[in-house]
């Protein structure tokens, strides 16, 4: 696999912005655990270390309390959802917080405990690797996190009057481990890309149909389960459904051959589509049939897409691979009327669909709600 960081086609922006944002909120909540035994270990563990213990309410104990703070608010969130503030949040104030305790610490014990500052540059070093870990969108999220510290650290070593070149043996550990960090980093979040674009490809090869790129049934019935469910809970959700069928389809295929047949329905996609709402959904449903879930559509609106989606059709003729083709549809219209099942709505736009057919094609008709038969568009057109 390649390590170059791959482009996100736009439509899949959102599923990933929500791939980020688990992600985010794993490293959250894994590093806030992380962070939290150390520091624990770390402050009853000094004469394993032998280290000298800070006074009570030193500096360095004050040092300490913004990652407490930090910590305890990334636990509190993910358990409670108080505050419900973005996964990246926590990370940056986990990050920020423990840069400058640990550099406000070495500081500290360059000035006043030099003899355990060597200790103190390996918890640099620890520090410097775990928050590099925690950019989780790349170079700029880095700099983000380590800019304030960073700039901060060297202000007060000016102020202290404290010599750099003395500082660069100290140093060199916890900078030379900053870079394997941004490496880490780095290649962690393209590994990670990778792997969001394979699962979005595997996704939409289930979900889609190979040839029109619309979805296909197994990815179309769940939508119209929720429309169900919300029409059900409210009774100003209504929702229809058109089947649409193209007309002698076969001779299409039988006068061109299957290449242009193939080319006729990737058209037919395209035009249905430009005649469709944003939130509108379309599917087909199998061979030369289509499905249009039309959300908070009344009979009205659904009779007015169906009109739109049949002049759509039969205004123009399809030039295709030096074929001209003109092709028609015939539509079956119907609307939530309490069935139990999608099934049931389906049914009754297919039998409308059916009475387009047996009337002359290319027309549109409306199922009635007591399934008596279909009733006609009056705007349709009988040219077959």
């Amino acid at each position: 696999m390649r390590l170059t960081n791959p482009d996100i086609p736009s439509e899949w922006h959102p599923a990933y912005r929500d791939f980020q944002r688990q992600r985010e909120r794993l490293f959250a909540v894994f590093g806030a655990w992380l962070l939290l035994a150390i520091m624990v270990a770390y402050q009853f563990s000094h004469e394993l270390r032998e280290v000298r213990p800070p006074e009570p309410w030193s500096l360095e104990h004050l040092l300490r309390l913004p990652v407490y703070a930090s910590i305890g608010l990334t636990l509190l969130s993910h358990y409670t959802a108080v505050p419900g503030w973005h996964p990246k949040v926590f990370l940056r104030m986990m990050s920020t917080s423990l840069m400058l305790m640990m550099l406000g610490l070495f500081l500290i014990y360059f000035q006043n405990k030099p003899e355990d500052v060597p200790q103190v540059s390996e918890g640099l070093m620890i520090s410097f690797f775990g928050v590099t870990m925690m950019a989780t969108r790349g170079l700029r999220d880095w700099l983000v996190q380590f800019l304030l510290p960073l700039v901060l650290f060297v202000l007060a070593t000016m102020l202290l009057q404290v010599s750099p070149i003395s500082l660069i043996p100290h140093l060199f550990g916890p900078t030379a481990m900053l870079a394997v960090g941004l490496i880490t980093s780095e290649t962690l979040r393209r590994l990670g890309n990778h792997q969001f674009l394979n699962e979005q490809r595997v996704k939409q090869m289930a979900t889609t149909d190979k040839l029109t790129g619309l979805l296909n049934r197994h990815a179309f019935l769940p939508l119209i389960h929720h429309e169900m469910d919300r029409a059900r809970r409210s009774s100003d959700k209504p929702f229809c459904v058109i089947m649409g069928d193209l007309d002698n389809f076969k001779r299409v295929n039988d006068t061109h051959g299957h290449e242009v047949g193939d080319l006729v329905l990737r058209e037919t996609a395209v035009r249905v589509s430009a005649s469709l709402r944003q939130q509108d959904v379309l599917c087909r449903w199998g061979g030369e049939e289509l499905l249009i879930l039309l959300p908070e559509t009344g009979p009205t609106g659904g009779l007015e897409v169906a009109r739109k989606i049949r002049a759509a059709m039969a205004g123009q003729p399809m030039q295709l691979d030096g074929a001209r083709v003109r092709q028609t549809i015939s539509l079956g219209l119907a609307c939530f009327d309490g069935e139990r099942s999608p099934e049931q709505l389906i049914a009754r736009a297919d039998k409308a669909l059916y009475d387009a057919k047996a009337a002359g094609r290319n027309r549109v008709m409306t199922a009635p709600a007591n399934e008596t038969g279909a009733t006609p568009d009056s705007g349709s057109s009988g040219l077959g």
